[in-house]
């Protein structure tokens, strides 16, 4: 892919330019959002006099190679994901946009950071350029989450048969103090499969491969996707609705004109696509978020000027939320972007691998180590003794999780998983520390989750529970003593 920074200068106008806030960035996109920096258009201007090129058969011509990993790095909720740490100041759940200077600021930061996967091929160091290009470069966004409605940039929550079908679904990504084990395919979901990101997962930025071009003919749009190798093809003119008993991974798609804002909605959906997943940075941990053969979904491609093209998309599915939501990042054209074959299919020995393991280690199980007793003040101890409750905010699942610590009576403590909602444990916990009154340790389970946190002054254990899919705040608090 070639380098963005190019475009640095322009970005830096353009943002420059920016007045107040003009428009609600919930507000549906359109035609009517092109003109001075906004909030409607995340402060992209379209230059006065700009004209919509059309195509030779006299639609708008929306043909690009846009890369959604320039987006990769803003989460999808509010303060979700990488914002939790251990004592950082709290997040402000207000904020929905940088201030001028500070994406400035951030835009000049990115213009002389160094793309080192890219440096090493160019070197010949084809190994190190393997090792650091497991995330695409990003460009630095005003937005600073992917939510634009709610505005409060968080999910809805689900029905109680949206997380009761949660529970229900496959996936090889475990919940905080989960067991997981596999015995085929249908312990995992689409995505792992390379079946299919679904809708609307498929079309937001990841960590990697995030091309998406837009290609027309007559009467039709095509999205081509990079990852799991997908082409949507969207007629814009009249077509026939397909019976509603005929379903499909990506559902039937129909596209029309407003103005030169192409609108594409689909429905006949499958049930059996994740709504989101770990495909999108600040989704929910666990892969478990249901769809329903009731969900819709609306696209709106915006072009903003010859450069930038602001993508919105809108899922409803009332089986499984409590309301819609509606996703928006701007993406730039890149003629230079290179669309590899993306090597995933179902074929592959993930699942296959997976399985032979989780088998084999449920026949040959491990014992699990003894815990050392762990050197804590008297107070302490006395204050840890007993059960705690504690649940993550989840918005897929109700997920409790059950702690005993063991006041030895000699200063020392021990520490045990009893379990979660989805079953019990009984376990040590694995690598307990506790220096004063700050206690780390991580769930025995399948994936490593490692909690820190403090024993506070009112009697809660606080801190955050975080793994390779995010970190989650989470506060313990006393079930019941000995």
């Amino acid at each position: 892919m070639q380098s963005l920074k190019s475009t640095i200068r322009n970005v830096l106008l353009g943002a420059g330019a920016a007045p107040l806030f003009l428009a609600a960035a919930h507000a549906q996109i359109n035609d009517s959002i092109r003109g001075a920096p906004s909030e409607a258009n995340h402060f992209i201007a379209t230059p006065e006099g700009w004209q919509h090129p059309m195509t030779p058969w006299g639609e708008p011509d929306i043909r690009a190679k846009l890369d959604m990993m320039q987006a990769s790095r803003v989460p999808l909720e509010r303060c979700s994901g990488y914002s939790y740490r251990f004592n950082a100041p709290p997040c402000d759940m207000s904020k929905a946009w940088l201030t001028e200077e500070e994406y400035n600021e951030a835009l000049r930061r990115w213009s002389s950071s160094v793309d080192v996967s890219r440096q090493a091929l160019e070197e010949g160091n084809v190994a190190l350029s393997l090792r650091t290009g497991l995330v695409d470069p990003n460009v630095p966004q005003r937005q600073t989450n992917l939510i634009v409605d709610p505005p409060n940039g968080l999910l809805p929550a689900l029905t109680p048969e949206g997380k009761r079908l949660a529970l229900q679904m496959g996936s090889d990504w475990a919940l905080p103090g989960e067991d997981l084990t596999f015995d085929g395919p249908e312990d995992f979901d689409n995505w792992d499969r390379c079946i299919t990101r679904g809708l609307p997962s498929s079309m937001m930025p990841y960590r990697y491969n995030g091309g998406f071009f837009i290609e027309q003919a007559p009467g039709y749009v095509i999205f081509r996707l990079e990852m799991i190798h997908e082409a949507r093809i969207i007629p814009t003119t009249d077509v026939e609705e397909l019976p509603p008993e005929i379903k499909q991974y990506l559902g039937h798609s129909r596209g029309r004109w407003e103005g030169t804002t192409l609108v594409v909605e689909t429905t006949n959906f499958k049930a059996t696509n994740p709504l989101l997943n770990l495909a999108v940075v600040g989704a929910p941990p666990g892969n478990r978020f249901p769809s329903s053969e009731q969900l819709k979904v609306t696209e709106r491609v915006v072009r903003l000027n010859d450069d930038t093209w602001l993508y919105e998309i809108t899922a409803e599915d009332p089986v499984i939320l409590t309301a819609p939501f509606t996703v928006r990042y701007p993406m730039r054209h890149n003629p230079d972007y290179l669309m590899p074959e993306y090597a995933c299919h179902e074929g592959n020995t993930i699942v296959r691998y997976y399985t032979e393991t989780s088998r084999y280690e449920r026949a040959n199980p491990t014992p699990e180590p003894e815990q050392a007793p762990v050197a804590v003040s008297a107070d302490v101890a006395k204050a840890l003794n007993g059960r705690w409750v504690g649940r993550p905010r989840i918005v897929t699942v109700d997920l409790d999780i059950e702690l005993e610590f063991t006041d030895n009576g000699d200063n020392t403590v021990n520490a045990k998983l009893i379990g979660t909602t989805l079953g019990e444990i009984n376990k040590p916990l694995r690598d307990l520390t506790i220096d004063g009154r700050v206690v780390r340790f991580t769930l025995p389970n399948i994936d490593p989750w490692r909690f820190q946190g403090e024993l506070t002054a009112d009697g809660t254990l606080q801190g955050i529970v975080a793994s390779a899919q995010g970190s989650l705040p989470v506060t313990f608090r006393p079930l019941k003593r000995k």
